[in-house]
């Protein structure tokens, strides 16, 4: 698979970058950067690993968005991140201009590639790289709640002992109207799931008020799906939902066919919080 990372000399691409080489899941990495300098050095940086994983991946980076022709999927990880005390809603406004221009330069130099949205506001801005690349919208997708799933199962893990293969995830919004949706083959108490969701919820500004950012974990959740694409799988990924004609987290069918909606049954309570999401966010394409 040809992938290319725009934004990739940032701490969150070239993460990605890596953890796509280490697990063997692209066989060509392309690093797209205005900082073209940065961009051939982290690619250059990572090159130096593929003897200790077996790896014969090519790795480059530049600035040319003609870099990117024949990729199979194209990851957006450019934009401004998030300050400590920022909700991701408030990145919105600078993030929709540069993404909005990517998305139309990816259409034009790899018009038969998958669009891979991780910049903030995930869905607000997957549903404007949908319409700014004329793409059908299941190949344009966003990491939305998936990293969101995997901090949830991770914490349920250490707190409560829960395994990780259970169906325990986290819908709507990536952000603060997200919700968990819990379907575990045993019995917790209700309080705790709650404390566990709240830390999930509040999880990456404290990461962010520590070290002044996010990309470890990200980039780990990235690569899942890059892995998910090549064989199939499910993922809580910001996927078009029909009814609400805009992108949420939902749970996905993932492979290089598409990104689409899978078949699963909400709790009343449960639909009622994805409502409130999907109207978040639509005032927020809407602002």
């Amino acid at each position: 698979m040809k992938v290319g990372i725009v934004g990739g000399a940032g701490r969150v691409g070239s993460t990605v970058c890596y953890t796509l080489v280490l697990m063997r899941q692209a066989d060509e990495v392309y690093l797209l950067d205005r900082d073209s300098r940065r961009a051939e050095g982290e690619a250059m940086d990572v090159m130096h690993t593929l003897s200790a994983v077996g790896s014969d991946a090519e790795v480059r980076g530049g600035s040319e968005y003609g870099e990117l022709e024949g990729s199979d999927l194209v990851i957006v990880t450019a934009g401004a991140p998030r300050k400590p005390g920022m909700s991701r809603l408030e990145l919105r406004g600078i993030n929709r201009e540069i993404v909005g221009e990517i998305a139309a330069k990816v259409a034009e130099y790899a018009p038969e590639s998958m669009l891979f949205i991780v910049t903030n506001p995930v869905d607000v801005l997957t549903y404007h790289a949908w319409k700014a690349s004329g793409f059908p919208r299941e190949r344009v997708f966003g990491l939305g709640t998936y990293l969101d799933t995997v901090r949830l199962r991770s914490i349920l893990r250490k707190e409560l002992g829960v395994g990780y293969g259970e169906e325990a995830y986290i819908f709507g919004e990536h952000g603060d109207s997200m919700f968990p949706v819990f379907r575990l083959s045993r019995e917790y108490p209700e309080g705790r799931l709650m404390q566990v969701y709240e830390e999930v919820r509040t999880s990456a500004m404290k990461v962010i008020s520590s070290k002044g950012g996010t990309w470890f974990a990200p980039a780990l959740a990235i690569a899942k799906v890059v892995e998910a694409l090549a064989r199939g799988g499910r993922c809580t990924l910001s996927t078009y939902l029909e009814e609400h004609g805009l992108y949420l987290g939902y749970l996905a069918e993932v492979s290089m066919r598409g990104v689409r909606r899978a078949e699963f049954e909400l709790t009343e309570e449960e639909r009622r919080m994805l409502q409130r999401s999907a109207e978040v966010v639509g005032r927020a394409i809407e602002g």
